[in-house]
């Protein structure tokens, strides 16, 4: 190897045995520096920092309210139906038109009986007003009757009476026997008797008469109340069919589905649309695995992801957890919900699900109006019905915490 002699003399010369001996430069200083502040920073992150645990889950963005099926209130033949896929219907708007034939017949036999009753008792009030004019014609008759042997008998009494004091002056004398006298007297008593007996008769008539009219009232009133009672029967039974005969929505929304045709025997309860209920914020529906599914809890922090949006270029739109179900969700449950037999089947071939429900926050300057983890969310709108993904952050922990046991575990400490 071959070095210049200048150089070899200058490292020999005593002249520069005073200078110190350079070992790092600047730039070595500087490297050292950053990898010392990377290692602040990572001791800092260990410390202070912290590392999300989610639960993640799919499911669908629905209006606040889901998707629920209007059913018919009874059996019957679908006659009508006046609504379509894509329709806003108004609360308490006809939907269909259901023939209630049995109902029809039902009413149809009660007013028959009910005009054979009211014929019955138009009969029966004639009869009454009869029965009371011949009774009341016959008690004055009576009554008259009763006066008039009272009269006489009243009158014969003061003779016997003036006959027997006659039969007694006679006895005072000789003239007569005291058995004449105990005729008499006996003769006195029997028409006192009679006449006490018509005196009662007399009194009895007045309750008689009462009693007669109080028999026909009271027949006419349970006929009367029976009238009503038929009636009422109508009433209801003719309530019930302009009930049963339109279908009413019993909420805004959207018609999803139409379920039933035109001619279609339902029984009760059958499903006759779906039908989306109306709102301006859309909720997330998530299903989580169960196993994690039970570690969510209201007002965890969510990121839902819509499937119609790359996550990748404008993020997750956040949210935060309502409500968290206690129980795996039924297929009955969800199918109730999302209207969906198909999107269920798919959602529970992960295993049993929990249900939980997903407020998304608003953010009225995005174009969406809601807020988005990484960027002001896409120019589309976010419709309901729309497919998502979502995760939810049930932990944080420190990352010197999830270190420490790997490096207990790698020591044997």
């Amino acid at each position: 190897m071959i070095f210049r002699k200048v150089a070899l003399e200058r490292l020999s010369s005593p002249e520069q045995l005073d200078q110190l001996l350079q070992v790092t430069d600047p730039k070595g200083w500087m490297a050292l520096g950053a990898v010392g502040a990377i290692l602040l920073a990572a001791l800092g992150w260990g410390v202070w920092g912290s590392i999300p645990s989610e639960a993640n889950g799919e499911g669908i963005l629905l209006r606040r309210g889901g998707v629920s099926d209007l059913v018919a209130p009874s059996a019957g033949q679908i006659e009508d139906v006046q609504v379509s896929i894509g329709d806003v219907i108004a609360k308490g708007q006809p939907v269909a038109t259901l023939r209630q034939d049995e109902l029809v017949r039902q009413i149809a036999d009660l007013e028959g009986k009910l005009a054979d009753l009211r014929g019955e008792l138009a009969d029966r009030q004639r009869y009454s007003r009869q029965q009371k004019t011949l009774r009341s014609r016959d008690l004055e008759q009576q009554r008259e009757n009763l006066e008039n042997g009272i009269h006489t008998l009243e009158g014969e009494i003061e003779i016997l009476r003036q006959r027997k004091a006659v039969q007694e002056e006679l006895l005072k004398d000789g003239l007569a026997t005291r058995r004449d006298v105990l005729m008499a007297q006996q003769e006195i008593n029997a028409k006192t008797d009679q006449l006490q007996a018509k005196r009662l008769e007399l009194n009895g008539l007045e309750s008689k008469g009462l009693e007669a009219v109080q028999q026909l009232s009271q027949e006419l009133e349970t006929r009367e109340r029976s009238l009503k009672d038929l009636e009422s029967q109508v009433r209801e039974l003719r309530a019930k069919l302009a009930q049963n005969e339109q279908i009413l929505s019993p909420h805004a929304g959207r018609v999803l589905e139409v379920l039933v045709d035109r001619g279609a025997v339902i029984a009760p309860g059958s499903a006759i649309l779906s039908l989306e209920e109306t709102s301006e914020d859309l909720v997330a529906v998530l299903f989580v695995p169960a196993s994690a599914g039970k570690r969510v809890r209201p007002g965890m922090a969510v990121q839902v992801a819509p499937s119609t949006v790359k996550r990748e270029e404008f993020g997750a739109i956040l949210g935060e957890v309502t409500a968290a179900a206690a129980f795996p969700a039924t297929q009955r449950g969800m199918n109730r919900l999302l209207g969906n037999e198909a999107l269920v089947a798919k959602l529970m071939e992960a295993g049993p699900l929990i249900q939980v429900t997903v407020a998304l926050e608003k953010d009225r300057s995005t174009p969406t109006g809601y807020r988005w983890s990484s960027s002001r969310g896409p120019t589309q709108e976010i419709s309901s019905g729309t497919l998502a993904a979502g995760g939810i952050i049930v932990q944080e922990d420190r990352p010197i915490s999830l270190v420490i046991p790997t490096l207990r575990e790698k020591l044997g400490i």
